[in-house]
């Protein structure tokens, strides 16, 4: 019986640790320098600099969707630091790239000819738009 108050009692206790851990750990991952303290983000870290989205947005607001898909995303990237198992060059994956997209009509949708048109959703705007910089249209064929 006592045993099991000691395993209610350590799992009570972390999940109050992670409830008021969260906000510090949040605050922190949301910052640009926090994802550009990795060395294999450098290249993400100068375009991102250069670009407009510098003074409006986060790596987090363009790159999560959603808290499970921040910390599942945010544990991998770790990991493959940690364990210099990832792609070089550094690449967006698939699924990435459709949160990403979702991302760019909460704040482009007043703004952009695509995003009013009910078809265009269907398209994803990393097709035609190229990173951190929304000037930078890829046309079909030309690198």
């Amino acid at each position: 019986m006592r045993r099991w108050r000691w395993i209610v009692g350590g799992f009570v206790a972390l999940v109050l640790v992670a409830a008021f851990a969260y906000p510090l750990v949040a605050t922190a991952t949301d910052d640009v320098g926090f994802c550009m303290s990795c060395h294999v983000m450098e290249d993400q870290g100068k375009t991102h600099a250069t670009s407009f989205h510098r003074e409006a947005a986060t790596c987090s607001d363009c790159h999560t969707g959603s808290l499970v898909q921040k910390y599942t995303d945010g544990v991998r990237h770790i990991t493959a630091n940690l364990t210099g198992n990832f792609p070089h060059p550094i690449a967006i994956r698939e699924a990435t790239r459709d949160v990403v997209a979702g991302q760019c009509f909460s704040c482009h949708a007043e703004k952009s000819l695509h995003a009013r048109q009910k078809e265009a959703r269907a398209a994803n705007c990393l097709d035609c738009h190229k990173g951190h910089d929304e000037r930078s249209v890829m046309l079909p064929g030309v690198d």
